[in-house]
């Protein structure tokens, strides 16, 4: 059982996962306190290492902007694991982990002997997460897949952007992070079955089926007869970017008529047009016009504040730069300071959620081959004789 309050302290991760969705779900188990064994191709790393942005120049794998925040609190060791010695490598630190992570098509370790099937009789307590586009069984299991091309098969992309206009993906990673933290969950539980059962299993994450999920209020729709379709923009412009006043569903009685009094418009009060959530959403476009009129001399964050305390549902969207101001964020100390030896120091995100008598690890990223000669020396038993040998076939 954990000795701190760190909660997985005492697990074990064996990352071989690259790129974003299983690189996220272990960053979270490494924020909970497990060891993360990050194994990275020799030389060049994972593929993240190589996308940008990029911290400063020129670009190289140290300063890749996106392998530094889903890395964080990690130990890299670098291993070939196609190659025979590599693979019986990573066989013999699968037995010493909890947790192994992996992003590889399905199938594909299974000739390299690192597949579950291979694994679990070697350790039989081992939680095998495996995070793929379309997952492990079924017709596209074997298809290749991407940010887009899951949220389109996803529907997710359907219920996105104008009616009258093409759908729209969600901007940067969102299928991909959020399948990171579906599999995170369901490896979490197993975690936990395995306390109660004693047993290991195979966690089966699909990317697609995660978006499937992400957009299942259209699919309730539609199993009741309803056509999903996508609605006009409800944001208002305001001074400086764009608010959504909350005045359709969700508010008081009275909330409508003090907004009428705030812009100076009291006679919309009772304007059959207005006077009612139902009629608001029918006359959408026409309320828009009239609060626009009044917003855009204001700030967004200003009309946020003061619609709120109308009781109505308000929001204003929130820019990058926003986020690292905001007093919400702040005041859950949500932005961590971390300091790289080749990137300087920056702010990270931090944690999604927050758990009573448990802290969350916040460390950086490591550099590539940072824990060589701590696992394979110390961990292992390896010499720096067979160390250097194995670095002078390419093995590490």
């Amino acid at each position: 059982m954990p000795t701190s309050d760190c909660i997985l302290d005492d697990i074990c991760v064996l990352d071989l996962s690259q790129e974003v969705a299983g690189p996220f779900c272990t960053k979270l188990l490494a924020g909970l306190g497990a060891e993360v064994i990050k194994v990275e191709p020799p030389g060049s790393g994972d593929v993240s290492r190589r996308l940008g942005p990029f911290v400063g120049e020129p670009p190289d794998a140290e300063h890749s902007a996106l392998f530094l925040y889903l890395n964080t609190g990690k130990k890299s060791l670098t291993l070939d694991i196609h190659s025979p010695t590599g693979a019986s490598i990573v066989q013999r630190l699968a037995q010493r982990c909890d947790i192994l992570v992996e992003s590889f098509a399905p199938g594909a370790l299974d000739h390299l002997g690192l597949g579950y099937a291979a694994l679990a009789p070697l350790h039989p307590g081992l939680i095998y997460t495996s995070v793929t586009p379309f997952g492990q069984t079924g017709p596209y299991r074997h298809y290749k897949g991407s940010e887009l091309v899951v949220q389109a098969l996803g529907a997710l992309m359907h219920t996105i952007g104008l009616p009258d206009r093409e759908p729209l993906k969600v901007g940067g990673y969102t299928a991909l992070y959020t399948t990171g933290i579906s599999a995170f969950s369901a490896t979490m539980l197993a975690l936990h079955v395995r306390e109660s059962a004693g047993d290991g299993q195979h966690v089966d994450v699909s990317a697609m089926e995660t978006m499937t999920v992400a957009q299942i209020h259209a699919s309730i729709q539609h199993q009741f007869g309803r056509r999903p379709s996508r609605r006009a923009s409800t944001l208002v412009r305001a001074q400086d970017g764009w608010v959504h006043p909350g005045l359709e569903r969700g508010v008081r009685d009275d909330t409508w008529s003090r907004v009428c009094a705030l812009i100076g418009r009291p006679e919309l009060t009772t304007d059959p047009k207005f006077s009612t959530p139902e009629a608001r959403r029918e006359h959408q476009a026409e309320l828009i016009a009239i609060l626009e009129a009044w917003m855009t001399t204001r700030p967004k964050e200003e009309i946020y504040h003061t619609f709120q305390h109308l009781h109505s549902v308000a929001g204003y969207v929130a820019t990058v730069a926003d986020l690292y101001t905001s007093g919400q964020l702040g005041a859950r100390d949500f932005f961590q300071t971390l300091t790289h030896p080749c990137a300087g120091t920056a702010q990270y995100p931090g944690a999604a959620f927050t758990m009573h008598g448990a802290s969350w690890q916040h460390a950086r990223a490591p550099l590539l081959g940072e824990h060589n000669v701590e696992i394979y020396g110390e961990r292992l038993g390896y010499t720096s004789e067979d160390l250097a040998q194995l670095r002078g076939i390419g093995v590490i």
